[in-house]
């Protein structure tokens, strides 16, 4: 008796928080929500192969080409 009393009470007061609206945070004023604005991307933002090549020359020789691709290999199973 006392434990359905307790999971009753449990219930009532989980949908009392469920059911509560959520308060502003925009101290309290009313009115239409603002939209974002929009983002605004130039193409010189988005890195492309061509940006990596020269830092690949540097980074990349005949001596650890080996142990570059094997670190590229283990990143990519990684992420499956």
């Amino acid at each position: 008796m006392n434990r359905s009393i307790v999971l009753a009470l449990c219930a009532l007061s989980a949908l009392v928080v469920a059911c509560e609206e959520p308060k502003s945070q925009t101290g309290g004023t009313t009115g239409a929500a603002q939209a974002p604005a929009p983002v605004v991307l130039d193409d010189k933002d988005i890195p492309t192969a061509a940006d990596y090549d020269d830092q690949a020359e540097k980074d990349i020789s005949a001596t650890n080409y080996k142990n570059e691709l094997d670190t590229l290999e283990k990143e990519i199973t990684s992420q499956d």
